[in-house]
């Protein structure tokens, strides 16, 4: 059957500018992933500590009023590593650490049930987002039109920050709010206004390392199982070794357990992160203790980076 009409043709869709090309990948990429069925319920499943949470900023600002609701929060929170001054401050005046029992309510939040489920969503979202590209040779596509490298890499990563925000950012916020909302009086708003500015820090703590490191285990190979495994390695790997080097080492010598997570947090991605949203909340005053997993979470990044430009610009170096 003859192909008749053949030649250039208008263009009817308006063009993006030039600015905005990575959006539109992210965009589609944030399409494309959610057609997972097992990422919305996980996403479904991450945001139900929020109702956890938001209780506790609850019961804290009823024991303001009620000595009796006072004491049941203060045995509650005692049970926690390093809280023991926190809740003898609760026991004398609840107001005095209001600032406090926020900022470890938060990271609360942040260090256990999100930073375990971000290595979940991440799983599921990023060994596909480049090792796919590579395998189907869609590069041929992309850097066909006028597209930079920089721009495509920044198009994958808004995929992965999307749903990192969605599940730390956003709902932290929330809580923030309604934290607010639940509070006897306005005064709330003074002890705690610089606490939103550190969630979007403590945000960016967690999303920029692992988006850096994600995307690059996806470019390094055309086999998206394989960037997942190299992925879920990395945390298995690091939360067993230093487990395993706590349980000697604690049981063998004098030292304790918070020191020996101060020191040895840097045989686990997840501690890292954990010792650095510390200090951004305020929670560790010594900055000293924080520079070195600060240190290691940019290099990581800037390693991450450098790996990934490489091999995306690899198709166009041929």
């Amino acid at each position: 059957m003859p192909i008749h009409d053949l030649g250039y043709r208008s263009w009817d869709v308006p063009p993006q500018a030039m600015g905005l090309r990575w959006f539109v990948i992210g965009r589609t990429g944030i399409r494309n992933a959610w057609k997972n069925k097992w990422l919305g319920r996980s996403l479904v499943f991450l945001l139900l500590p929020v109702a956890l949470v938001g209780t506790g900023i609850f019961f804290f600002e009823q024991a303001s009023e009620q000595p009796g609701t006072r004491l049941a929060f203060a045995r509650a929170i005692a049970q926690y590593r390093g809280t023991s001054e926190l809740a003898t401050e609760i026991m004398v005046n609840p107001d005095s650490v209001r600032h406090d029992v926020w900022s470890y309510l938060i990271y609360a939040f942040f260090s256990y049930p999100q930073a375990v489920g971000m290595v979940m969503i991440v799983g599921l979202i990023a060994p596909r987002l480049i090792a796919q590209d590579v395998r189907s040779r869609a590069f041929l596509l992309y850097f066909s039109r006028p597209l930079t490298p920089r721009e495509y890499v920044l198009g994958k990563a808004m995929t992965i920050c999307f749903y990192l925000a969605l599940i730390t950012t956003v709902p932290a916020l929330v809580l923030y709010l309604l934290g607010i909302a639940l509070s006897p009086g306005i005064s709330v708003v003074m002890d705690t206004y610089d606490l939103p500015v550190r969630i979007i820090l403590a945000s960016l703590v967690l999303i920029i390392p692992t988006t850096s490191l994600a995307l690059c285990f996806s470019s390094l190979t055309s086999e998206s199982r394989y960037a997942g495994y190299m992925w879920f390695a990395t945390w298995i790997l690091g939360w067993v070794l230093f487990s395993v080097m706590r349980t000697v080492i604690v049981l063998q010598t004098s030292v304790t357990q918070v020191a020996f997570e101060s020191n040895w947090s840097l045989l686990s991605l997840y501690h890292t992160l954990g010792e650095v949203q510390v200090w951004v909340f305020g929670l560790q005053p010594d900055f000293s203790k924080v520079v070195p997993s600060l240190v290691l979470l940019v290099a990581i990044t800037v390693l991450s980076w450098s790996i990934l430009m490489r091999r995306v610009t690899a198709p166009l170096r041929q």
